[in-house]
Formats: C-alpha cells, sequence, structure tokens
C-alpha cells in the first residue's frame, strides 16, 4: 500500500495501522513476524539471522510486543520502533517466556497469521503455548502491503537500479581480463557492497554454452572470442533490491545471434509498453510470449516475463501465465524476456515500476547489441 508521512517514524506507525486493519478484515488476532523482511518492512529492524527466537507480536488493537535475545538489544532499542521489548538470555525456559506474551496478549486459541518465512524450531515455541490456536499464512497480509511501493521505497530503488547499471559497465569492462565466471561475480560484488549495494541475489555471469542455462551458476569458464555472454547483476540498497540483465557478444557474432537478440530486445520493449494500471500481470506476460511465438522462438522462453522485486529480490506480484493481479501504480517487478535454444541465450532485463499512466524502468543501460573485440 501507499503510504503518507514525512519520515521513517510516521510511515511505520501508518504500516502498523494498515496492518490491524487488515487484521480486523480478516478476523486475525495476532500476527508473529520472524526475522525477515516483513520484520524490517514493520519495525525498521533487521537482526542478523540465527537460531535464536527473536518475534514480533502484532495484536489487532493495542501494541506490539517484540521478543528478542538480549545480546541483540543494542541494536533492537535504536532500530525497532516496537517499544515494548521483552528480553531473554540463553538458557531462560522459552516456552514459559512466549507462553507468558501470548497470554498478555489474549490471543491464545485465538486466529494467529505466521510470517511464511519461520523455521519450524521458532514456530514451535509458538505452537506448542498458544493453546488450541489457528495458525495461518501470514503472507495475503504483507503482500497487500507490500506489494505497492511508497515514494520513499521508489526513491531507493531508483538508486539501487543505477548501481545495477554500474555493474554491468564494469564487469563489461573486465570480461576480457581473464577472470573466470566466479571471479568476475566475486570481484563484483565486493565492488558493489563498497557502495552499499549488499546480498547479490541474481549475480549470474555466463559465458559461451552456459548461456544456455537461464540460472546458470557462474564457475570456472573464462570467456573467449566467439562466446556469447549475459550478465544478470544486482542486489540490495538500503534493503530494497533491482537487478538487470544485459547479453553480448565476445566477436562478430552470426545472424542466428543477432536475429534472437533482436527479437528478444523488440519483445522486452512490447512488454514494457504494455505495462499499464488496470492489466492483469498475465497479459503483459503474454505479449512478450505471443510475440516470441510469432516469431518461432516461444519454445525457447522456458520462464515467466517477472517477478516482483522489493524487500526481497523475488516477492509479488509476478508476471506469468497464471498471473490475475491487476497492476496497480507503486508495483515494482522485473521485465524479462529470454531465449535459450541449447547453443546460446539471450535475457534482457530490467527492473520496472508502474506508474499512473504506464511504466518507469530503474534501469538505463542500453539495449543495443554491443560487441567485444
Amino acid at each position: 500500500m501507499l503510504q503518507k508521512g514525512d519520515n521513517m517514524e510516521d510511515i511505520l506507525t501508518i504500516r502498523l495501522e494498515q496492518l490491524q486493519a487488515l487484521m480486523k478484515k480478516q478476523h486475525i488476532d495476532c500476527v508473529a513476524i520472524c526475522n525477515s523482511p516483513n520484520l524490517f518492512y514493520m519495525t525498521g529492524y533487521a537482526p542478523k539471522k540465527d537460531e535464536r527466537f527473536q518475534t514480533a507480536f502484532i495484536p489487532q488493537n493495542g501494541a506490539p510486543i517484540l521478543a528478542v535475545p538480549k545480546m541483540y538489544t543494542a541494536h533492537s532499542y535504536k532500530d525497532c520502533n516496537i517499544k515494548d521489548q521483552r528480553t531473554w538470555i540463553d538458557g531462560d525456559d522459552m516456552l514459559g517466556f512466549v507462553s507468558g506474551i501470548l497470554n498478555e496478549l489474549g490471543v491464545v486459541g485465538g486466529r494467529i497469521a505466521i510470517d511464511d518465512t519461520f523455521e519450524f524450531r521458532t514456530f514451535d515455541l509458538i505452537r506448542k503455548t498458544a493453546g488450541n490456536a489457528e495458525f495461518v499464512p501470514g503472507s495475503d497480509l504483507f503482500t497487500l502491503l507490500r506489494m505497492k511501493k511508497s515514494k520513499e521505497e521508489i526513491d531507493r530503488m531508483i538508486t539501487s537500479g543505477k548501481l545495477s547499471d554500474w555493474a554491468v559497465e564494469q564487469v563489461l569492462a573486465n570480461i576480457l581480463s581473464g577472470k573466470s565466471e566466479a571471479e568476475l561475480v566475486t570481484w563484483i560484488e565486493y565492488e558493489l557492497a563498497q557502495r552499499g549495494m549488499r546480498h547479490g541475489f541474481s549475480n549470474l555471469i555466463a559465458f559461451g554454452e552456459n548461456t544456455g542455462s537461464a540460472h546458470h551458476v557462474s564457475g570456472p569458464r573464462v570467456a573467449k572470442k566467439g562466446d556469447a555472454v549475459y550478465l544478470d547483476l544486482g542486489g540490495a540498497y538500503d534493503h530494497y533490491w533491482s537487478d538487470i540483465t544485459r547479453s553480448f557478444h565476445i566477436g562478430k557474432p552470426d545472424d542466428e545471434y543477432v536475429s534472437v537478440y533482436n527479437r528478444v530486445k523488440e519483445a522486452q520493449q512490447a512488454a514494457y509498453e504494455a505495462i499499464k494500471p488496470g492489466v492483469r500481470a498475465k497479459d503483459v506476460h503474454m505479449v512478450a510470449w505471443n510475440y516470441l511465438n510469432d516469431c518461432g522462438l516461444s519454445q525457447y522462453f522456458t520462464h515467466r516475463l517477472g517477478h516482483g522485486a522489493g524487500l526481497d529480490g523475488h516477492e509479488l506480484p509476478n508476471l506469468s501465465s497464471d498471473s490475475e493481479v491487476i497492476l496497480e501504480p507503486g508495483m515494482t517487478f522485473s521485465c524479462e524476456p529470454g531465449v535459450y535454444n541449447g547453443r546460446f541465450g539471450v535475457r534482457i532485463e530490467d527492473t520496472v515500476c508502474v506508474t499512473e499512466d504506464g511504466a518507469m524502468s530503474f534501469n538505463h543501460f542500453t539495449k543495443e547489441l554491443i560487441v567485444l573485440e
């Protein structure tokens, strides 16, 4: 949902109000949020992921409670907007600790929505202390909240997109350095981290026959003349993701590569132009698929057109043939048709945002075919 507010504290307060309003509509008594992007989204707190119990409990009415290991309070007191923080240390009676919170909130035996990414050992403490509670997935709540980005979120993604563009430029200049795919991935992730982009979920570099795999795992292959290349690069800037894919060729490409490249570029542009409020996500996917089908290439387009991007590298909405989501301003996702014919692959990807009357791309690196000599 789009938020109003002049600062982060205002935004987090409004998100809590929005969540509790949704809980009321869906008859949910409490939401339990583990250490996940949802915790950061609701509280501003993004602790290290480990095995210790760290959970926010948000009741339908009233103030939430954060259960936090005492060893993390230096960060939680500073970053988390939940003021009621209950601490524990290793060796405490955790069943009694969690039971006390649930009883105080009055949600034992109630309807409790669970963050989708709970590990079982963490969830089990809640399950064992919540009586005959009904547990439901929290995805419906957070999807409704997170799918539409605020101006503040979009601003972060604009910066993230600029860094992704920069990464393509840097790797492109070093493809013929003698470094392998894996070495280039390690190098560019370090360079991105120095500029505030971390957690490279998509950093895939493929040379030659490896471009025929849409999700190739970068390895020891070194680029050579005659190779097709794709660079799928990105990460999270201030928690918000973007990624970009561009395809290139080392040495003069044959006619088949040039033809496939141009068809993919045209399919991506046609799909981008179809992105508007009120359009079904599946229909945007089908614009690209139908174009490639008319070119005799759809059998090589083996994945959805796009995936949502935000606090997670892959979130909703998906632009796939089965997605009934109606696009709205503020939704952000990738637009990335690809063709992988066994001999080589071509993918062109931008991360984009739905605007009031169309779409805006966070990426601006050229889509013209670059041939490296």
